[in-house]
C-alpha cells in the first residue's frame, strides 16, 4: 500500500511531465476536473484554480471588519449564523410535497447501497495511521482527519497546561507543602490545599496564564486549521506548476478505494429527515420550549439530590465517600441525559440532520456545564453549613475532579466494552446506533472534559497530569472504535473549527465566573476559603 508521501510524490511527478506540454493553468483546471468527477460534489466541492483561487488561508465569504473577525474567532458566526435560514420554505414553495417523501426515501436507499459498497471495500486500516492516511490511503474523508488532528492539538495543548502547572508546583515542593491540608501524601500533594501561602504569587500567575490559554484555545486551533490549509494549497499550487518533491494533500482527494459511488446521490435530499406525516415547519417551537423546561427541571432535580446526597454520605463516610458517590451520580446523569436528549430532540422535529445534530450537541454540552456548575454549588453550600472533617475545602473539590476525570475516561472504557460484548457488526446500521462514530457527539466530549481540566486546575493544578493520560487514553480508543468496531462513518469535510471555538468559549466563561468555584473567585478566597485556617495558600495574602 502506497504512503501518503509516496502518493503525493507520484502525483507531482506526473503533473510535472503535463507541465511540458501545458501551462500551469491548464494542469490546474485538468486536475480539478478530474477531482469534480470523482468526488461527492455536495461535500467536496473541485477547489478553483490558482489564478481564481482566494489568497491561501482565508475564506472568501469571511468578514472583513474587526468585530466580525472576533466573532468568527470566537465561533459566533458559525454558532449564531444559520446556513439553513429560508432553506426550508424555498424547498416547501420549489417542490411538490408529495414527491418529496419518495425523493427522500429514493436518496437515502442509494446511500445506504453506497455506504454498504464503499464499507466492503474498506480494507484493514492500520491503528498506527495518521490522520492524513486515514484521508489519503483509506477515504475515511476531511471531517475524521480533523477529528484526529483536532485530538492531536488536544494533546499537545495539554502539555502546555503540565508546564504551566509547574510553574506554582515546583515552588509548592521546594517550600514544602503543608501536609495538614489534605488526608494524605498522594494525591495530596498535587492539590492546592497543600500549598504553602508563599507560593501564593506563584499560583496567580499559572492561573492567569491558564485562563489566557483557556480563552485563546479555539481561536488558536481556528487558526492552526486555516494556516494547515493554507499551506496544503501553496504545496499543492507548487505541483501545479511542476514544483517538484512536493508534499501535500489534495482537497478532493479521496483514498485509492475511491467514492465514485456516492456521485449519483443528492445530498441536499440526504439531509432531510422523513416522517410518517408532512411537517409544515423547520422545526416544532413547543418540542424546543419541551425540552428548554425539561432540562431545567432536570437540572434542579440534579442539585437537590446532590445536595442530600453531600450530607448523608459525607455523614456516613466522610469527605472522600461523598466525593465518589456524588461523581457515580454525576456520571450516571450525563449518560443519562445523553440518552434523554435524543428523545427530546425528536420531540423537536427538525427538519434537517445538520440541525438535529446540533440541538442535540449543544443541549447535551450546556446540561454537562451546568450540571457540573451545580454539583459543586450544592457541595460548598453545604460544606459552609457543617464542616464536620475540619479540612479544607479545597482537597474536598480536588477530590471531586479528580474523581469525575476517571469515571468520565472509564465510562468511555465501559462503552466500548458495551459495543463488543453486546451489539454485532451485522446489527442494521441507524443514525445514532450504538456502532456509529458521530464526529459531533465526539467533540463534545472531547470539550466537556477540557472543561473538567481547566475547572480542575483552579484547586489542584497538577490536575492536567491525569488528564494528559485521559486525552492519550481517548485518543487510542477513539481510532480502535473507528477502525475495528464502529461503522464507516459517513464522508464530510467539516473541520467543526468554528462551533469548536464556541463551545471553547462557553466553557472558559464558566471557569472564569462560575460561582462560587470560578477562577475570579478562587483566586480571591472568597465563601470561606482565605478565613479557613487549613487553607494555608491564603493565609499569606
Amino acid at each position: 500500500m502506497a504512503t501518503a508521501e509516496q502518493l503525493a510524490q507520484q502525483q507531482a511527478a506526473a503533473m510535472a511531465m503535463q507541465h511540458n506540454e501545458h501551462n500551469a493553468g491548464d494542469i490546474a483546471a485538468a486536475m480539478n476536473e478530474h477531482a469534480a468527477g470523482a468526488s461527492h460534489p455536495a461535500t467536496n466541492p473541485a477547489s478553483p484554480a490558482p489564478a481564481s483561487r482566494p489568497s491561501a488561508g482565508h475564506n472568501a465569504a469571511e468578514p472583513g471588519g474587526f468585530g466580525q473577525q472576533v466573532a468568527d474567532a470566537l465561533g459566533f458566526n458559525a454558532m449564531f449564523k444559520d446556513p439553513n435560514e429560508g432553506r426550508f420554505e424555498r424547498e416547501q414553495a420549489g417542490a411538490d410535497p408529495a414527491q418529496q417523501p419518495h425523493k427522500l426515501r429514493s436518496e437515502m436507499d442509494k446511500k445506504f447501497d453506497a455506504e454498504a459498497a464503499d464499507e466492503h471495500s474498506w480494507g484493514h486500516v492500520s491503528l498506527c495511521a495518521n490522520p492524513e492516511q486515514m484521508l489519503m490511503e483509506h477515504g475515511l474523508g476531511q471531517g475524521v482527519m480533523w477529528y484526529f488532528k483536532f485530538g492531536q492539538f488536544i494533546i499537545w495543548y495539554n502539555l502546555i497546561l503540565c508546564l504551566v502547572a509547574l510553574i506554582s508546583f515546583i515552588p509548592s515542593v521546594v517550600t514544602g507543602p503543608e501536609w495538614d491540608g489534605a488526608a494524605t501524601r498522594f494525591p495530596g500533594v498535587f492539590y492546592l490545599s497543600t500549598y504553602p501561602a508563599s507560593v501564593y504569587p506563584a499560583f496567580v500567575l499559572c492561573v492567569t496564564i491558564m485562563l489566557i490559554c483557556t480563552f485563546g484555545l479555539g481561536p488558536a486551533y481556528r487558526y492552526y486549521v486555516i494556516q494547515w490549509i493554507r499551506k496544503q494549497r501553496e504545496a499543492r499550487d507548487k505541483a501545479a506548476a511542476g514544483g517538484q518533491d512536493v508534499k501535500w494533500i489534495e482537497d478532493e482527494f479521496e483514498g485509492r478505494y475511491g467514492r465514485e459511488q456516492f456521485d449519483y446521490v443528492d445530498d441536499t435530499a440526504v439531509d432531510r429527515i422523513e416522517y410518517d406525516f408532512e411537517i409544515t415547519t423547520r422545526y416544532s417551537r413547543c418540542g424546543v420550549f419541551q425540552s428548554t423546561v425539561i432540562m431545567a427541571l432536570i437540572l434542579g432535580a440534579s442539585g437537590v439530590i446532590t445536595f442530600y446526597m453531600q450530607r448523608a454520605t459525607r455523614q456516613a463516610g466522610g469527605n472522600s465517600v461523598a466525593s465518589f458517590c456524588i461523581a457515580l451520580f454525576v456520571s450516571f446523569m450525563a449518560y443519562l441525559w445523553e440518552y434523554i436528549c435524543n428523545i427530546l430532540t425528536r420531540l423537536e422535529y427538525w427538519a434537517y440532520w445538520s440541525d438535529y445534530w446540533k440541538s442535540t450537541c449543544i443541549k447535551v454540552l450546556l446540561f454537562k456545564i451546568l450540571n457540573i456548575f451545580t454539583v459543586f454549588l450544592v457541595k460548598r453550600i453545604e460544606f459552609q453549613s457543617d464542616n464536620a472533617d475540619g479540612a479544607c475545602q479545597l482537597e474536598d473539590l480536588a477530590n471531586q475532579f479528580l474523581l469525575l476525570i476517571a469515571l468520565n475516561t472509564l465510562a468511555t472504557v465501559a462503552n466500548l466494552l458495551y459495543v463488543l460484548v453486546f451489539t454485532s457488526p451485522d446489527d442494521e446500521r441507524s443514525v445514532d446506533g450504538y456502532r456509529e462514530f458521530i464526529l459531533s457527539q465526539e467533540y463534545v466530549e472531547l470539550v466537556y472534559r477540557m472543561f473538567l481540566l481547566h475547572l480542575g486546575f483552579l484547586v489542584a493544578p497538577m490536575i492536567v497530569i491525569f488528564g494528559l493520560l485521559a486525552n492519550l487514553m481517548e485518543y487510542w480508543i477513539d481510532k480502535y472504535r473507528l477502525l475495528r468496531v464502529c461503522h464507516k462513518p459517513k464522508v464530510t469535510s467539516s473541520t467543526f473549527r468554528g462551533v469548536l471555538a464556541f463551545y471553547f468559549f462557553l466553557s472558559a466563561l464558566f471557569v472564569l465566573a462560575s460561582f462560587p468555584n470560578g477562577a475570579i473567585f478562587i483566586l480571591d478566597g472568597s465563601f470561606g476559603l482565605s478565613g479557613d485556617e487549613t487553607c494555608f495558600i491564603y493565609q499569606g495574602k
